[in-house]
Parts: structure tokens; C-alpha cells; sequence
């Protein structure tokens, strides 16, 4: 009979001990899922100030650009192109952020979450197919152009390469902080949806 009240307890104990671990189990991962929630939302928030930012210097750009070519002599055409692709890449960057402007991780549908993710990540990612052949073909209308209206042509053109060059390095780099963000964020979307 002792025997049976020993192992009685050790059973109950065990059972106490098993429930422990439940409870501590369920709430690790409530601290995981929170955790994943906030890395997702610090992401988003990343990839929404970057949007901002991009859009006020895209602006900024867009005036100050053409204002310089204008006064510089270029042609009407080059300013007017130069314009036109420069308001084309804020829009093309309000178009793919517009979707992420207003996600709450915390209250929204993971579904619609994990959607606008992969539209902006697919905008972003063939952004490149259109806007570097336009910057080679406006590159070529800028040496020309150069060619035809400035005295000491050469010198702008070796600036402008040196500005290009920099720029590009600087716009790649963002461009695969970018993309990295937004795949670090839709990973984490995954794993909150495999949760649920």
C-alpha cells in the first residue's frame, strides 16, 4: 500500500512538474511570437522611413536637377527628359511602398501582411530593368549634349562619371539593404503564419 502511495505521488509529482513545463513552453513562445512580431514591424518601419526619404530626395532631385541642367545650356529635351524620369522614380517609389504605409504586424491579417511584402518586394526587385537601361540611354543624350554645348566638355563628363560612379555605389548598396530588409520581413511573416 505504501509502495502505491509513493508512486501515487511520484506520479503527481511528475504531473506537476510535466504542466510546469507546459506553461513555461507556452510562454516562451508567446515571448517568441512578440519577438518576431517586433523584429516584422521594426522592418516594415525601415522599409517605410527609407521610402520617405527616398521620395523627399527623389523631389528635391527632380527640381533641382533639371533647374541646374537648364542653367548649365543643356538642351530643352534633356531637361525636360531628365524632369519627367526623375518624377517617374518618385511615383515608381510612393507606387511600391504605398502598400506598407499603413501595416500593423499587430493587428493585421498576416495574409494581406505577407502580400503587400512580396508586391513590394517584386516592384523593388525589377525596378532595375527599367531604371538602368533609361539611365544609359539618358547618359548617352547628357554626353552629347555636353559634346554640343559646353566648351570644356570633357571635364563635366569626367565629374559626372565620377558622380555616377559614387552614386551607384551608394544606390546599390541601399537598393540591397532594401531588398535584404524585405526579405528578412516577409521570412518573419512565414513563421508567424506557420504559427497560427
Amino acid at each position: 500500500m505504501e509502495r502505491n502511495d509513493i508512486e501515487f505521488q511520484e506520479l503527481n509529482e511528475l504531473r506537476e512538474q510535466v504542466s510546469l513545463l507546459k506553461e513555461k513552453l507556452l510562454r516562451q513562445q508567446i515571448i517568441s511570437e512578440q519577438a518576431i512580431i517586433a523584429a516584422t514591424q521594426k522592418g516594415i518601419g525601415t522599409l517605410n522611413r527609407a521610402g520617405k526619404m527616398y521620395v523627399i530626395l527623389g523631389l528635391f532631385a527632380a527640381v533641382f536637377s533639371p533647374w541646374s541642367l537648364y542653367n548649365v545650356g543643356f538642351s530643352k529635351s534633356l531637361v525636360i527628359s531628365t524632369a519627367l524620369f526623375l518624377v517617374v522614380c518618385v511615383c515608381a517609389t510612393i507606387y511600391a511602398h504605398w502598400g506598407l504605409m499603413s501595416v500593423d504586424v499587430t493587428r493585421g491579417n498576416l495574409v494581406e501582411i505577407y502580400q503587400r511584402l512580396i508586391h513590394f518586394r517584386k516592384v523593388y526587385g525589377r525596378w532595375q530593368l527599367f531604371s538602368i537601361p533609361t539611365l544609359v540611354v539618358w547618359s548617352y543624350y547628357l554626353y552629347r549634349d555636353a559634346q554640343l554645348m559646353l566648351e570644356d566638355a570633357e571635364f563635366f563628363l569626367v565629374c559626372a562619371a565620377i558622380g555616377a560612379a559614387i552614386g551607384a555605389f551608394f544606390g546599390f548598396k541601399k537598393y540591397f539593404i532594401i531588398l535584404r530588409e524585405a526579405d528578412k520581413a516577409i521570412a518573419n511573416v512565414k513563421e508567424l503564419m506557420q504559427q497560427e
